[in-house]
Protein backbone atom coordinates (compact mmCIF):
# COMPACT_ATOMS: atom_id res chain seq x y z
CA UNK A 1 0.00 0.00 0.00
CA UNK A 2 2.81 2.40 0.91
CA UNK A 3 4.52 1.64 -2.40
CA UNK A 4 1.35 2.49 -4.35
CA UNK A 5 0.95 5.70 -2.37
CA UNK A 6 4.57 6.70 -3.00
CA UNK A 7 4.17 6.04 -6.72
CA UNK A 8 0.95 8.09 -6.87
CA UNK A 9 2.56 11.02 -5.06
CA UNK A 10 5.57 10.91 -7.39
CA UNK A 11 3.40 10.86 -10.53
CA UNK A 12 1.32 13.82 -9.34
CA UNK A 13 4.44 15.80 -8.51
CA UNK A 14 6.19 15.12 -11.81
CA UNK A 15 3.08 16.05 -13.82
CA UNK A 16 2.81 19.32 -11.90
CA UNK A 17 6.51 20.02 -12.49
CA UNK A 18 6.36 19.24 -16.19
CA UNK A 19 3.49 21.67 -16.65
CA UNK A 20 4.84 24.12 -14.12
CA UNK A 21 5.80 26.64 -16.79
CA UNK A 22 2.22 26.98 -17.92
CA UNK A 23 0.99 27.32 -14.36
CA UNK A 24 3.62 29.93 -13.56
CA UNK A 25 2.79 31.98 -16.63
CA UNK A 26 -0.85 32.23 -15.59
CA UNK A 27 -1.82 34.97 -13.15
CA UNK A 28 -2.36 33.75 -9.63
CA UNK A 29 -5.92 34.24 -8.47
CA UNK A 30 -6.11 37.14 -6.02
CA UNK A 31 -8.87 38.04 -3.57
CA UNK A 32 -10.99 41.09 -4.35
CA UNK A 33 -8.94 44.07 -3.11
CA UNK A 34 -12.12 45.76 -1.89
CA UNK A 35 -11.45 49.27 -0.57
CA UNK A 36 -8.01 50.27 -1.87
CA UNK A 37 -5.47 52.77 -0.45
CA UNK A 38 -6.55 55.45 -2.95
CA UNK A 39 -10.04 55.54 -1.40
CA UNK A 40 -10.96 58.14 1.25
CA UNK A 41 -12.65 55.28 3.14
CA UNK A 42 -9.53 53.13 3.33
CA UNK A 43 -9.23 53.86 7.06
CA UNK A 44 -12.42 51.83 7.54
CA UNK A 45 -10.78 48.82 5.91
CA UNK A 46 -7.73 49.19 8.18
CA UNK A 47 -9.93 49.51 11.27
CA UNK A 48 -12.00 46.50 10.23
CA UNK A 49 -8.91 44.33 9.90
CA UNK A 50 -7.59 45.39 13.30
CA UNK A 51 -10.92 44.52 14.90
CA UNK A 52 -11.07 41.28 12.91
CA UNK A 53 -7.75 40.15 14.37
CA UNK A 54 -8.62 41.35 17.86
CA UNK A 55 -11.82 39.28 17.91
CA UNK A 56 -10.22 36.15 16.44
CA UNK A 57 -9.14 33.75 19.17
CA UNK A 58 -6.56 30.98 19.11
CA UNK A 59 -3.14 31.02 17.48
CA UNK A 60 -4.09 28.95 14.45
CA UNK A 61 -7.22 31.04 13.80
CA UNK A 62 -5.25 34.29 14.15
CA UNK A 63 -2.57 33.01 11.76
CA UNK A 64 -5.28 32.08 9.25
CA UNK A 65 -6.95 35.50 9.58
CA UNK A 66 -3.66 37.39 9.21
CA UNK A 67 -2.81 35.27 6.16
CA UNK A 68 -6.16 36.20 4.61
CA UNK A 69 -5.54 39.89 5.28
CA UNK A 70 -2.01 39.65 3.86
CA UNK A 71 -3.44 38.26 0.62
CA UNK A 72 -5.89 41.17 0.43
CA UNK A 73 -3.09 43.70 0.93
CA UNK A 74 -1.15 42.03 -1.87
CA UNK A 75 -4.21 42.30 -4.12
CA UNK A 76 -4.39 46.01 -3.25
CA UNK A 77 -0.70 46.48 -4.08
CA UNK A 78 -1.29 44.82 -7.45
CA UNK A 79 -4.34 47.01 -8.14
CA UNK A 80 -2.41 50.17 -7.27
CA UNK A 81 0.53 49.16 -9.48
CA UNK A 82 -1.90 48.68 -12.38
CA UNK A 83 -3.17 52.24 -11.79
CA UNK A 84 0.43 53.50 -11.48
CA UNK A 85 -0.37 54.78 -7.97
CA UNK A 86 3.01 53.90 -6.55
CA UNK A 87 2.69 55.58 -3.16
CA UNK A 88 -0.50 53.64 -2.44
CA UNK A 89 1.14 50.47 -3.79
CA UNK A 90 4.00 50.99 -1.32
CA UNK A 91 1.54 51.41 1.55
CA UNK A 92 -0.32 48.18 0.75
CA UNK A 93 2.91 46.19 0.27
CA UNK A 94 4.24 47.48 3.60
CA UNK A 95 1.09 46.31 5.38
CA UNK A 96 1.41 42.92 3.67
CA UNK A 97 4.78 42.61 5.38
CA UNK A 98 3.22 43.46 8.77
CA UNK A 99 0.43 40.89 8.42
CA UNK A 100 2.94 38.22 7.41
CA UNK A 101 4.95 39.00 10.55
CA UNK A 102 1.78 38.25 12.53
CA UNK A 103 1.33 35.01 10.58
CA UNK A 104 4.84 33.92 11.56
CA UNK A 105 4.36 34.87 15.21
CA UNK A 106 1.17 32.81 15.48
CA UNK A 107 2.58 29.96 13.43
CA UNK A 108 5.52 29.64 15.82
CA UNK A 109 3.06 29.55 18.72
CA UNK A 110 1.25 26.60 17.10
CA UNK A 111 4.63 24.88 16.64
CA UNK A 112 5.24 25.17 20.38
CA UNK A 113 1.83 23.57 20.94
CA UNK A 114 2.62 20.78 18.43
CA UNK A 115 -0.49 21.82 16.48
CA UNK A 116 0.98 23.38 13.34
CA UNK A 117 0.33 20.74 10.64
CA UNK A 118 -2.82 22.30 9.19
CA UNK A 119 -1.90 25.99 9.27
CA UNK A 120 1.70 25.39 8.18
CA UNK A 121 0.53 23.77 4.94
CA UNK A 122 -1.84 26.67 4.26
CA UNK A 123 0.94 29.22 4.84
CA UNK A 124 3.40 27.30 2.66
CA UNK A 125 0.94 27.12 -0.25
CA UNK A 126 -0.20 30.74 0.13
CA UNK A 127 3.31 32.18 0.23
CA UNK A 128 4.24 30.31 -2.96
CA UNK A 129 1.37 32.15 -4.67
CA UNK A 130 2.35 35.41 -2.99
CA UNK A 131 5.85 35.19 -4.47
CA UNK A 132 4.43 34.90 -7.99
CA UNK A 133 2.18 37.94 -7.41
CA UNK A 134 5.03 40.00 -5.96
CA UNK A 135 7.11 39.13 -9.03
CA UNK A 136 4.32 40.41 -11.25
CA UNK A 137 3.98 43.67 -9.32
CA UNK A 138 7.77 44.18 -9.29
CA UNK A 139 7.82 43.81 -13.07
CA UNK A 140 5.33 46.67 -13.37
CA UNK A 141 7.05 49.34 -11.27
CA UNK A 142 10.24 51.39 -11.75
CA UNK A 143 13.43 50.26 -10.02
CA UNK A 144 13.29 53.06 -7.43
CA UNK A 145 9.90 51.83 -6.18
CA UNK A 146 10.88 48.18 -5.74
CA UNK A 147 12.42 48.41 -2.27
CA UNK A 148 9.22 47.69 -0.36
CA UNK A 149 8.39 44.88 -2.80
CA UNK A 150 11.85 43.38 -2.31
CA UNK A 151 11.18 43.32 1.44
CA UNK A 152 7.77 41.73 0.84
CA UNK A 153 9.39 39.13 -1.42
CA UNK A 154 12.01 38.29 1.19
CA UNK A 155 9.33 38.09 3.89
CA UNK A 156 7.18 35.79 1.76
CA UNK A 157 10.05 33.41 1.01
CA UNK A 158 11.18 33.32 4.66
CA UNK A 159 7.66 32.64 5.91
CA UNK A 160 7.34 29.84 3.39
CA UNK A 161 10.49 28.25 4.80
CA UNK A 162 9.20 28.64 8.38
CA UNK A 163 5.93 27.00 7.37
CA UNK A 164 7.64 24.16 5.53
CA UNK A 165 9.89 23.48 8.50
CA UNK A 166 6.84 23.21 10.75
CA UNK A 167 5.01 21.02 8.21
CA UNK A 168 8.03 18.73 7.79
CA UNK A 169 7.85 17.79 11.48
CA UNK A 170 4.43 16.22 10.80
CA UNK A 171 4.31 15.48 7.07
CA UNK A 172 7.80 15.49 5.50
CA UNK A 173 6.49 14.09 2.20
CA UNK A 174 3.99 16.92 1.81
CA UNK A 175 6.60 19.51 2.81
CA UNK A 176 8.93 18.05 0.18
CA UNK A 177 6.23 18.21 -2.52
CA UNK A 178 5.48 21.88 -1.84
CA UNK A 179 9.16 22.78 -1.64
CA UNK A 180 10.02 21.06 -4.93
CA UNK A 181 7.08 22.72 -6.65
CA UNK A 182 8.24 26.10 -5.33
CA UNK A 183 11.74 25.46 -6.69
CA UNK A 184 10.21 24.71 -10.08
CA UNK A 185 8.26 28.00 -9.98
CA UNK A 186 11.46 29.91 -9.20
CA UNK A 187 13.27 28.17 -12.06
CA UNK A 188 10.49 29.03 -14.48
CA UNK A 189 10.75 32.62 -13.29
CA UNK A 190 14.47 32.47 -14.15
CA UNK A 191 13.62 31.01 -17.57
CA UNK A 192 11.08 33.76 -18.29
CA UNK A 193 13.56 36.47 -17.31
CA UNK A 194 16.38 34.79 -19.28
CA UNK A 195 14.25 35.15 -22.41
CA UNK A 196 14.04 38.89 -21.64
CA UNK A 197 17.82 39.21 -20.98
CA UNK A 198 17.02 40.43 -17.45
CA UNK A 199 20.24 39.30 -15.75
CA UNK A 200 19.45 40.60 -12.25
CA UNK A 201 16.03 38.97 -12.19
CA UNK A 202 17.47 35.66 -13.41
CA UNK A 203 20.04 35.73 -10.61
CA UNK A 204 17.37 36.64 -8.03
CA UNK A 205 15.17 33.73 -9.09
CA UNK A 206 18.13 31.32 -9.08
CA UNK A 207 19.13 32.55 -5.63
CA UNK A 208 15.59 31.84 -4.39
CA UNK A 209 15.62 28.36 -5.94
CA UNK A 210 18.99 27.62 -4.31
CA UNK A 211 17.68 28.73 -0.93
CA UNK A 212 14.72 26.38 -1.34
CA UNK A 213 16.95 23.55 -2.59
CA UNK A 214 19.22 23.83 0.45
CA UNK A 215 16.15 23.87 2.63
CA UNK A 216 15.01 20.67 0.92
CA UNK A 217 18.10 19.00 2.35
CA UNK A 218 16.97 20.16 5.80
CA UNK A 219 13.54 18.59 5.20
CA UNK A 220 15.29 15.32 4.31
CA UNK A 221 17.23 15.51 7.59
CA UNK A 222 13.98 16.06 9.49
CA UNK A 223 12.44 13.07 7.69
CA UNK A 224 15.40 10.88 8.66
CA UNK A 225 14.99 11.99 12.26
CA UNK A 226 11.34 10.94 12.22
CA UNK A 227 11.83 7.57 10.52
CA UNK A 228 14.51 5.30 9.11
CA UNK A 229 12.47 4.95 5.92
CA UNK A 230 12.75 8.13 3.82
CA UNK A 231 12.14 6.39 0.50
CA UNK A 232 9.14 8.54 -0.45
CA UNK A 233 11.02 11.79 0.16
CA UNK A 234 14.05 10.55 -1.78
CA UNK A 235 11.88 9.37 -4.69
CA UNK A 236 10.21 12.78 -4.89
CA UNK A 237 13.57 14.55 -4.92
CA UNK A 238 15.06 12.19 -7.52
CA UNK A 239 12.15 12.68 -9.94
CA UNK A 240 11.84 16.43 -9.41
CA UNK A 241 15.53 17.26 -9.69
CA UNK A 242 15.61 15.54 -13.08
CA UNK A 243 12.97 18.04 -14.27
CA UNK A 244 14.75 20.92 -12.51
CA UNK A 245 17.95 20.13 -14.40
CA UNK A 246 16.10 20.21 -17.71
CA UNK A 247 14.72 23.68 -16.92
CA UNK A 248 18.16 24.87 -15.81
CA UNK A 249 19.57 23.66 -19.13
CA UNK A 250 17.01 25.85 -20.92
CA UNK A 251 17.91 28.79 -18.67
CA UNK A 252 21.61 28.26 -19.45
CA UNK A 253 20.87 28.30 -23.18
CA UNK A 254 18.98 31.62 -23.03
CA UNK A 255 20.58 33.46 -20.13
CA UNK A 256 22.85 36.51 -20.68
CA UNK A 257 26.55 35.76 -20.17
CA UNK A 258 26.83 37.53 -16.75
CA UNK A 259 24.28 35.08 -15.26
CA UNK A 260 25.90 31.92 -16.67
CA UNK A 261 28.00 31.32 -13.56
CA UNK A 262 24.94 31.43 -11.27
CA UNK A 263 23.13 29.01 -13.60
CA UNK A 264 26.05 26.58 -13.66
CA UNK A 265 26.33 26.74 -9.86
CA UNK A 266 22.65 25.87 -9.59
CA UNK A 267 23.11 22.97 -12.01
CA UNK A 268 26.11 21.65 -10.08
CA UNK A 269 24.23 21.83 -6.77
CA UNK A 270 21.13 20.18 -8.19
CA UNK A 271 23.11 17.43 -9.89
CA UNK A 272 25.09 16.69 -6.73
CA UNK A 273 21.89 16.66 -4.67
CA UNK A 274 20.26 14.25 -7.13
CA UNK A 275 23.22 11.87 -7.13
CA UNK A 276 23.25 11.72 -3.33
CA UNK A 277 19.56 10.79 -3.36
CA UNK A 278 20.10 8.22 -6.13
CA UNK A 279 22.85 6.62 -4.02
CA UNK A 280 20.49 6.31 -1.04
CA UNK A 281 17.74 4.78 -3.17
CA UNK A 282 20.15 2.34 -4.78
CA UNK A 283 21.47 1.24 -1.40
CA UNK A 284 17.88 0.35 -0.42
CA UNK A 285 17.14 -1.27 -3.82
CA UNK A 286 14.35 1.31 -4.16
CA UNK A 287 15.16 2.98 -7.49
CA UNK A 288 12.19 1.35 -9.21
CA UNK A 289 11.52 3.11 -12.53
CA UNK A 290 13.56 6.20 -11.63
CA UNK A 291 16.13 6.88 -14.35
CA UNK A 292 19.65 7.06 -12.99
CA UNK A 293 21.04 9.13 -15.84
CA UNK A 294 20.08 12.70 -16.65
CA UNK A 295 18.40 13.43 -19.98
CA UNK A 296 17.16 16.45 -21.90
CA UNK A 297 20.29 18.56 -21.38
CA UNK A 298 21.93 18.24 -24.79
CA UNK A 299 22.00 22.01 -25.33
CA UNK A 300 24.52 22.57 -22.52
CA UNK A 301 27.97 23.09 -24.12
CA UNK A 302 30.81 20.70 -23.30
CA UNK A 303 32.95 23.40 -21.71
CA UNK A 304 30.07 24.31 -19.38
CA UNK A 305 29.70 20.65 -18.38
CA UNK A 306 33.40 20.56 -17.56
CA UNK A 307 33.06 23.62 -15.30
CA UNK A 308 30.03 22.07 -13.61
CA UNK A 309 31.90 18.82 -13.01
CA UNK A 310 34.87 20.73 -11.54
CA UNK A 311 32.58 22.61 -9.17
CA UNK A 312 31.02 19.36 -7.95
CA UNK A 313 34.40 17.76 -7.39
CA UNK A 314 35.66 20.75 -5.39
CA UNK A 315 32.63 20.51 -3.11
CA UNK A 316 32.86 16.76 -2.76
CA UNK A 317 36.50 17.00 -1.68
CA UNK A 318 35.39 19.12 1.27
CA UNK A 319 32.92 16.49 2.49
CA UNK A 320 33.81 14.35 5.49
CA UNK A 321 32.68 11.07 3.92
CA UNK A 322 35.41 10.78 1.29
CA UNK A 323 34.33 7.31 0.16
CA UNK A 324 30.77 8.50 -0.50
CA UNK A 325 32.14 11.59 -2.25
CA UNK A 326 34.28 9.45 -4.56
CA UNK A 327 31.34 7.17 -5.42
CA UNK A 328 29.13 10.12 -6.35
CA UNK A 329 31.90 11.77 -8.34
CA UNK A 330 32.54 8.51 -10.20
CA UNK A 331 28.86 8.24 -11.14
CA UNK A 332 28.73 11.85 -12.32
CA UNK A 333 31.86 11.33 -14.40
CA UNK A 334 30.31 8.23 -16.00
CA UNK A 335 27.14 10.15 -16.84
CA UNK A 336 28.92 13.12 -18.32
CA UNK A 337 31.78 11.33 -20.10
CA UNK A 338 29.81 10.34 -23.19
CA UNK A 339 28.08 13.70 -23.41
CA UNK A 340 31.35 15.59 -23.07
CA UNK A 341 33.17 13.47 -25.63
CA UNK A 342 30.37 13.84 -28.16
CA UNK A 343 30.13 17.60 -27.71
CA UNK A 344 33.90 18.13 -27.74
CA UNK A 345 34.13 16.18 -31.00
CA UNK A 346 31.43 18.39 -32.48
CA UNK A 347 33.38 21.49 -31.44
CA UNK A 348 36.60 20.40 -33.21
CA UNK A 349 37.20 21.86 -36.69
CA UNK A 350 37.30 19.38 -39.52
CA UNK A 351 40.80 18.18 -40.47
CA UNK A 352 41.81 19.16 -44.01
CA UNK A 353 41.90 16.09 -46.28
CA UNK A 354 44.97 14.97 -48.30
CA UNK A 355 46.92 18.17 -47.56
CA UNK A 356 50.34 16.58 -48.17
CA UNK A 357 49.38 14.95 -51.46
CA UNK A 358 47.76 18.20 -52.67
CA UNK A 359 50.96 20.13 -51.90
CA UNK A 360 53.05 17.49 -53.69
CA UNK A 361 50.86 17.71 -56.78
CA UNK A 362 51.20 21.49 -56.77
CA UNK A 363 55.01 21.26 -56.62
CA UNK A 364 55.07 18.74 -59.50
CA UNK A 365 52.85 20.98 -61.60
CA UNK A 366 55.18 23.94 -61.05
CA UNK A 367 58.18 21.77 -61.94
CA UNK A 368 56.65 20.98 -65.29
Amino acid sequence: MNKIRRYAISIVLVVSLLFGGTAYAQEEELPDPGITPDSPFYFLDTLGKKLGLAFTFGDEAKAQKALEYAGERLAEANAMALKNKLQEMTQAAGEYDQFMATVNERLQATVQQNASANISEKVALATAKHLAVIDRVRDRVPEEDKEVLNRARERSLNEQLHALRALAEHQPERATEINLDSIQNRLHRALDKASENATDEVENALEDSEKLRRFGEEISEIARGLSDNTTTVDELVARATSVHLQVLAQVHEKVPEPAREATENAMANTLQNREQVIERLRSRAALGDIAENITGMEQVPAEAWQRIQNRIWERLQQETDNQSAEQIQERIQEQLKEKLQEQILNLRPETPKNTDSDNASEVNDKGR
